[in-house]
Formats: structure tokens, C-alpha cells, sequence
């Protein structure tokens, strides 16, 4: 059967489901049937791994995860298996108290704060009601307290939301541990916390694993002019909270608690393969798009999507991706450098062309400005560009220039 099921019903989380064809109904039937089986697994499981340390994890407990983590037992197992609450031990009682009580983030993140809560899952009955938003708002600003050197990101709001649901608005504090201990220690260096500079080197990695292991789609996106990061950009900054099922994005945040990063790649990896024959038969990029966007939000089945990403993809080891990440930081750097060079010298000779012969002494405040301009603003508009927006574009990414730039 293929026609749509015509109840409209929540997830276990209380996302809507709208639309399900019956086969999407059995996968989700057949998933609920496996708790019962997954808990007593779970519960015979005695875990000794200690989560910050260098030792990687049992072969045994990285099966159960994949397999998956009961939803009664998961705010626990996460709380502990994330290292959440051994990090927890290394501060004083009222540590998170203290921190959350401390007022409002920067004059510059607050306000951008407060209007990012009410894009934050708006939909959802639970994280949009005042209750929840305030909470979320009190450990994202308890988070930035203790990470100062982190420039605010909306992506973290999307964490600590999808936390929140899977761990109950009553785990406030060990929700702000969770996400402590997998920011800065699960998931060091990437999108959600460095914002678009970290986002620009993970898709720059993973365009690199697509072109070894995909190399004829590399060829129909250049044919297409199709940017790859654009579409799975999203699913690293967010780990995959606004891209796949709620529930098929809690299994992969299993394994990802247990094995790090390298989780969110294979998952990526394996979307891509399983939507490979649907992407080689495109002809436009608009269907790319669907596919990626459509396509991976339905996919409920959570075992077929980590089969793949652990038995079909290959190796990736953590070494790898880590030398990876490397090598791809310095490109970056490289080009943005190059880029951000070959900006000031067009800014400032566009702006020494239009500057009358009687105004370019060294004498003049407006010619010793141009002859200084960078990194600074200017006192004049240039080609159309505000003073105060050419220190912004200076500084940054080259993707975030635009066509007019």
C-alpha cells in the first residue's frame, strides 16, 4: 500500500507526523516493538567505560548503541555515556546556578538570542511554550558564561531544544552538562560551536569524503552547479535536529555520545548513498534539493540509515578525519586570507579613483583613512557599501560575501 494514513499522529517526541504512507507506519510499529527487547539488553549492561577518558569505547557498548538506547533509559544513558556527569563532578555544587543567574549573554548576542528562542522548533507544543524558552535561553547563556571565547550561535539553541525534549524540561541542569560535555569535549571544533568559519571546514571535509566515495555525484552536482553545503550544511551545525525524524535523529546522537564526531559523518555518508541512484538520475538542481531536503526528512527507518553508515561506507577512522580537519582549517585560512586581501585592494582603489586629486593629500583625514582602510571603516560609503558593513565583509567567510561583493 502507498496511499497516505490518513490519522494525523505525533512521534514519540511530539513532533507531528503528517502524511504517513502506510509502509512509514510499519517501520515506525516495528521500531516501537524493539523497546522492549532494547531494554533488557540495556539493563543487563553494566558500564565501566569512563566516557573522558583517552581509552576509546567497548566494542559492546558501541553495538548497543548502534542498536539503540531505549527512550525510557536514554536522558540517563546520555547524561552518563556523553561524560556529562563526570564533568559535572569537576565543579563546585552550584556551579550551573551561578552561572545561569549571571544575567543575559553580550549586548551584541542578547537581543539575536532572544529572537533566535522563538525559531527554536516553534512548532513544537513543549519547546514553544514560555516555560521552555525561558530554559533554553538560561543554559545557552549559562554556556556562553563558561565558554566566553565562543562567539553565540544559533545552532546551539536547536541542541539544547532537541535535549530538552528527549530529556524532559526537569533535567535543566543535566541537559547544560550534556551539551557541555558534547561541545567541548565529544564534538570539539566543529559548526555548532564555531559558527560559519566551523561549518565552512566541516562541509569542506565532508565535500572531500563524497568526492572519494561518490565520485560520479561530484560530477552531477559540478555539472548542475550545485553546491553540496548548501543543502548538508544544516545537518552538521544542527546534527541533524531540523533535517531527519526526531526519533531517527535521537539514534544517531546514540552512537554519537558513545563514538564522537565521526558519527555525523558516517550518517551523512549514508543519506547520501541511499539517495545516490535517485541524485545520478537528476537533471536540474532543484531536484537535488528535494531529494536531499524531502527525502531525509522521511527517513524513518533508523536501522537502514546506520547500517549503511557503519558497514557500507568504508573506513573513517577518528585519526583520519582529525588530519582531515587539519588540512582543511589551513585551506580555508589560505583562501580566506587571499580573498579578504584581494577585497581591500579593490576597496581601496575604488575608493582612491573617486576621491577628488585636491582631497588625496597625506594631509587630508579622508586620504589618510583610505591609505589605512584596513581592517577599519571608512568615513564614506564605497560602491555602495555602508562604512560600517565593509569591516563585516573584511571579516567575513568568503561564502557569506554574496554576488555583490
Amino acid at each position: 500500500m502507498s496511499q497516505s494514513v490518513a490519522l494525523k499522529c505525533l512521534d514519540k517526541y511530539g513532533f507531528p507526523l503528517a502524511g504517513l504512507t502506510a509502509a512509514e507506519q510499519a517501520v515506525r510499529t516495528e521500531a516501537a516493538a524493539r523497546e522492549t527487547k532494547l531494554l533488557d539488553k540495556w539493563s543487563r549492561q553494566t558500564i565501566s567505560w569512563h566516557p573522558l577518558s583517552n581509552t576509546p569505547p567497548p566494542s559492546k557498548l558501541k553495538a548497543l548503541a548502534r542498536d539503540g538506547i531505549p527512550l525510557s533509559l536514554r536522558p540517563a544513558l546520555w547524561y552518563q555515556l556523553s561524560g556529562a556527569a563526570a564533568l559535572k563532578h569537576t565543579e563546585p555544587a552550584e556551579y550551573y546556578t551561578s552561572l545561569a543567574s549571571l544575567g543575559k549573554l553580550s549586548d551584541q548576542d542578547g537581543p539575536e538570542l532572544s529572537l533566535d528562542l522563538f525559531r527554536t522548533f516553534s512548532t513544537h507544543p513543549l519547546v514553544s511554550s514560555y516555560k521552555a524558552l525561558e530554559t533554553v535561553r538560561r543554559i545557552v547563556t549559562a554556556f556562553g558564561r563558561r565558554n566566553q571565547s565562543v562567539s553565540y550561535s544559533q545552532n546551539v539553541n536547536f541542541v539544547v531544544a532537541f535535549l530538552l525534549v528527549v530529556m524532559g524540561l526537569a533535567k535543566e541542569e543535566e541537559v547544560f552538562w550534556v551539551l557541555t560535555a558534547l561541545l567541548e569535549r565529544r564534538l570539539p571544533a566543529t559548526s555548532v560551536v564555531e559558527g560559519s568559519s566551523g561549518l565552512n571546514v566541516e562541509q569542506r571535509m565532508f565535500d572531500v569524503l563524497v568526492e572519494r566515495k561518490h565520485p560520479r555525484l561530484i560530477e552531477v552536482f559540478d555539472r548542475l552547479e550545485c553546491s553540496l553545503g548548501g543543502l548538508t550544511g544544516e545537518w552538521f551545525s544542527r546534527m541533524f535536529t531540523t533535517a531527519l525524524p526526531a526519533e531517527t535523529t535521537a539514534r544517531v546522537w546514540d552512537c554519537v555520545m558513545v563514538e564522537g564526531p565521526k558519527v555525523l559523518f558516517r550518517a551523512a555518508l549514508s543519506l547520501i548513498k541511499m539517495n545516490e541512484p535517485a541524485l545520478l538520475n537528476t537533471c536540474h538542481s532543484v531536484q537535488v534539493s528535494r531529494i536531499l531536503k524531502w527525502r531525509v526528512a522521511r527517513s524513518y527507518q533508523a536501522d537502514v540509515l546506520l547500517k549503511i553508515g557503519f558497514k557500507s561506507i568504508g573506513t573513517l577512522k577518528t585519526d583520519m578525519l582529525h588530519q582531515l580537519r587539519i588540512a582543511q582549517q589551513a585551506a580555508l585560512s589560505v583562501e580566506v586570507a587571499a580573498h579578504k586581501k584581494r577585497l581591500e585592494d579593490i576597496l581601496c582603489t575604488n575608493a582612491a579613483a573617486r576621491t577628488p586629486k585636491a582631497a588625496r593629500k597625506s594631509d587630508n583625514p579622508l586620504a589618510a583613512a583610505l591609505g589605512q582602510c584596513k581592517g577599519q571603516s571608512l568615513p564614506l560609503p564605497i560602491n555602495g557599501i555602508a562604512s560600517s558593513k565593509l569591516t563585516t565583509i573584511l571579516e567575513s567567510p568568503i561564502e557569506m560575501w554574496g554576488e555583490d561583493y
